[in-house]
């Protein structure tokens, strides 16, 4: 299997040789097809189908996306999903968290509609069409269904924004007519915040569009257990990117500070979704050994290096 592998920027190449010895430790199907630029990333990635990311730090320039928002828009990306859980082992705000957040990709103010009304006045383009509204709550409902989950959730604003998140939220009530056994309700955005910072066990399934699914996946991971948990899969036609938002300076940690388990954790999924479901249970299995010996980051409140997490997981593999 050959799978694009996109360092970024940051720590990214430090995590990414963890998961290049771990990979060949385990013995696992994996080439890499290693790129770092924006053009030769997205043709690298429309040939192999899988993407293995980290964070490009950008710096804010006007008129151009940040490279990861124009890496996904140029693949089609038009879902996230996180799944946000407690990991035992890895210290947490709150235990029992167990939650899907499906998260509209390829719309809202990301589209990138920007423009200056007058002197000191510019205006945002807020897009919403039914055809992605749809989309996104259906794969959501559909994911519940086959998973055994009770409860479909839809994030919006339709107090205020009546009539692009009052369609958000009239549609996925449309949709979950066509699954009568799943639960659905609603919950207006931060309303949402304040609850998952109370009672993050209560939330299931949660949809949202690209605003605010984005914010609401980082607060339930700060709930949950921080970067390491916030980690996600984005979807788009003939491709799945499997990306970490782990983009700290390597001036902020040091040079051996990185925390590699987000990456990690995406191997994981990315194993498990190739197929190589032996391999991804013992990745994860050691990971959980390290998190449980107190092998913490210095963003877990530890004081283990990216080195000694290296040499302990090939120890544990």
């Amino acid at each position: 299997m050959i799978v694009t592998l996109i360092p970024g920027s940051g720590v990214g190449p430090q995590v990414c040789g963890v998961v290049r010895a771990a990979v060949e430790k385990l013995g696992a199907d994996v080439q890499w097809d290693e790129h770092n630029e924006l053009e030769p990333a997205v043709e690298s990635a429309k040939r192999t189908g899988r993407v293995l990311k980290g964070k490009w730090e950008a710096t804010v320039q006007a008129g151009r996306l940040p490279p990861s928002v124009a890496f996904r828009k140029a693949l089609g990306i038009h879902t996230i999903v996180r799944h946000v859980v407690n990991l035992p082992g890895l210290p947490a705000r709150a235990q029992g968290v167990d939650i899907r957040i499906f998260r509209e990709a390829s719309e809202d103010i990301y589209a990138g509609f920007e423009h200056r009304s007058a002197d000191g006045v510019f205006e945002t383009v807020k897009v919403t069409t039914r055809a992605a509204c749809e989309r996104i709550h259906r794969e959501a409902f559909i994911w519940a269904s086959q998973h055994g989950r009770k409860r479909v959730t839809t994030v919006h604003k339709a107090n205020i924004l009546k009539k692009a998140d009052g369609m958000f939220l009239a549609v996925g009530r449309e949709v979950a007519a066509d699954f009568p056994t799943l639960r659905h309700d609603d919950v207006i955005v931060d309303a949402l915040c304040m609850q998952l910072v109370r009672w993050p066990q209560s939330f299931d399934v949660l949809v949202a569009g690209n605003l605010f699914g984005d914010i609401v996946s980082d607060v339930a991971a700060g709930m949950a257990g921080g970067v390491t948990v916030a980690c996600g899969v984005a979807y788009g036609p003939g491709v799945k990117v499997f990306e970490s938002p782990h983009g700290t300076r390597v001036g902020v940690v040091g040079p051996d500070g990185a925390n590699p388990f987000p990456m990690l954790g995406l191997t994981v999924d990315l194993l498990r979704d190739a197929g190589q479901i032996e391999a991804a249970g013992r990745l994860r299995a050691a990971c959980i050994t390290l998190l449980q010996a107190g092998m913490h980051p210095s963003d877990m409140g530890g004081t283990a290096r990216c080195s000694d997490v290296c040499t302990a997981l090939l120890a544990a593999l």
